[in-house]
């Protein structure tokens, strides 16, 4: 496995396999509230990152393509910046203007420390019944197969899954 380290973050408890996360994510990059509960009904992957955490940039563009090919009204990815100066966020998101996730900004890492994040990148998939069904600490593109495997899983338990791909 392969992590970047978050120092000073995460506290004893973590959200686990089965538990309702916390609905408030941080916010948008124009300064909107982002709740979980906005999406309600969709698959719906939680990621935190970094500017400086490369397998954290690597993932980027895959979520982006799986919310992409699954259509925004089946998937929705929150891409959850931390441990990172807000001038920074605001460079990142410069080069990333072309995808279609959404971007939050975690201020002071008070959101990561609610999820009980300790290393990044840190993946959390929540199910339409707004539980987290898989969750990935300190992964790389070697883990992304089978990521893609899992939410396909759940695009066919939840049938959200239909014969044409939406556009």
């Amino acid at each position: 496995m392969l992590a970047c380290f978050v120092i000073g973050a995460g506290p004893a408890l973590a959200v686990e396999v089965g538990d309702v996360p916390p609905d408030y994510l941080g916010k948008s990059s124009s300064k909107t509230k982002i709740h979980l509960s906005e999406s309600a009904g969709k698959i719906r992957i939680v990621t935190f990152w970094a500017t400086w955490c490369a397998p954290c940039l690597k993932e980027l563009p895959v979520l982006n393509a799986v919310q992409k090919k699954g259509g925004a009204s089946r998937i929705q990815v929150f891409a959850v910046n931390i441990n990172n100066r807000q001038i920074d966020f605001r460079r990142a998101l410069r080069k990333l203007k072309d995808y279609e996730i959404e971007f939050v900004y975690d201020y002071k890492n008070s959101v990561a420390d609610k999820y009980g994040v300790e290393g990044i990148p840190h993946m959390f998939i929540i199910d339409v019944d707004g539980r987290v069904a898989f969750r990935h600490v300190g992964y790389n593109e070697d883990a992304i197969p089978t990521i893609v495997e899992e939410i396909n899983s759940l695009l066919v338990k939840n049938k959200l899954v239909n014969s044409e791909p939406e556009t």
